[in-house]
């Protein structure tokens, strides 16, 4: 079982440096655009499903040199529509000082479908271009909303981010599912030990209030991570073994749907939403490292709760509380068991130094998250 005490693994000895050939790389030398961009033009384009606001959405695509999308030609407004089904951030923003419109590469706004129509009450932060997925119409809205958006960059520049053919592996005979928990381990005992959530879930005194807080914010990330979901599998142009997981796993998270808060997103949820930029544009099975972050703590939990269970008093509320929490817990190990499966058929050809840094990454989301949850020690239990 994966959640067995690991003796921290050193990477000199687990780690061999695989220097494939550049068609091994995943990237074709004769494309101009990097891996996963699609060309029209002279631009290169990528639609990432990635909850953000339209500033945050414009650093995320700098971190790739590229910009939010501008459009210039009636074609290259019905070559982006076919990008998305949904809504999405370009990169058009108004200036505040004269109310003038500009796309975020320095540009000016003079596509003809432009119509400047608000959409909403432009609340503090300014008014953004955004595009509807009917008819492609584009219209302002505050910027401080979250979308998803489309990233484009020059064609032949993807010497800033072409991944290096160079592919650290894994010896033989080493699970990399085993290597990436090692990376985090410590990170989940921190998670257990400093929140206040589960230290009133192991004393067996959880609050209402605690509760509730819990199961709000989850519903929050899982009804995000839905969404995200669902593009991703319908972006997917060939079907592999990793599309019947991901299926299941937009099912299960769309089952976990609860009341959500009404009230702007907290900051730990936009920090969550935008770690999958690194990801979405990637192989699937990096995808399925993304989702096993949290599975894993889930099972990690799960299993040390398991010694700490007060006696189940069908007359107290913590109780029941705790018991609905164990059990979906415990039902992760078997998502966790699914997860590490595909992710050891495939780790030949994964990227090891990038499954550690994602999967990390989205352990330290649920860190933040499990931070968040508000717990009054004087409410009632």
């Amino acid at each position: 079982m994966m959640m067995r005490v690991l003796v921290p693994l050193l990477f000199p000895v687990l780690l061999m440096k695989a220097f494939a050939s550049p068609s091994s790389s995943g990237v074709d030398p004769a494309s101009p655009c990097p891996p996963r961009w699609l060309l029209f033009g002279q631009r290169c384009f990528a639609f990432y499903p990635v909850w953000s606001t339209w500033s945050t959405a414009t650093s995320l695509c700098s971190e790739t040199y590229s910009d939010l999308v501008s459009l210039h030609t009636p074609e290259e407004h019905q070559f982006v529509r076919q990008l998305t089904n949904t809504s999405v951030w370009l990169g058009g923003y108004q200036a505040q000082q004269n109310d003038s419109w500009f796309w975020s590469d320095g540009s000016p706004v003079r596509i003809k479908s432009w119509t400047n129509e608000t959409q909403g009450k432009t609340r503090e932060g300014g008014a953004c271009m955004e595009m509807e997925p009917k008819g492609g119409r584009l219209h302002s809205a505050p910027c401080g909303e979250l979308r998803f958006y489309i990233c484009c960059i020059r064609a032949n520049s993807r010497s800033a981010v072409i991944p290096s053919s160079s592919k650290p592996g894994i010896v033989p005979g080493v699970s990399l599912f085993d290597v990436v928990w090692s990376f985090s381990n410590l990170l989940a005992e921190e998670i257990l030990y400093s929140s206040p959530f589960l230290g009133e879930l192991q004393s067996g005194i959880l609050t209402k209030s605690c509760y509730i807080s819990f199961v709000q914010q989850e519903a929050l990330y899982l009804q995000r991570v839905s969404n995200t979901l669902e593009a991703l599998i319908s972006s997917q142009q060939e079907m592999d073994d990793t599309t019947p997981l991901l299926l299941d796993a937009l099912e299960h998270y769309s089952s976990k749907k609860q009341s959500l808060l009404t009230s702007r997103p907290p900051q730990w949820l936009l920090y969550s939403l935008q770690s999958f930029h690194s990801v979405v544009l990637k192989e699937p099975v990096y995808w399925l490292v993304a989702l096993s972050a949290r599975t894993s703590l889930h099972m990690f939990l799960a299993n040390t709760l398991s010694f700490h269970k007060p006696k189940f008093d069908p007359m107290l509320v913590s109780n029941s509380m705790f018991r609905t929490l164990y059990h979906d817990w415990k039902d992760d190990i078997t998502w966790t068991q699914r997860y590490q499966k595909v992710i050891e058929e495939r780790q030949n050809q994964i990227n090891v130094y990038q499954a550690i840094q994602i999967f990390r990454e989205h352990m330290m989301n649920q860190k933040n998250f499990f931070k968040a949850v508000t717990c009054d020690t004087e409410d009632e239990s």
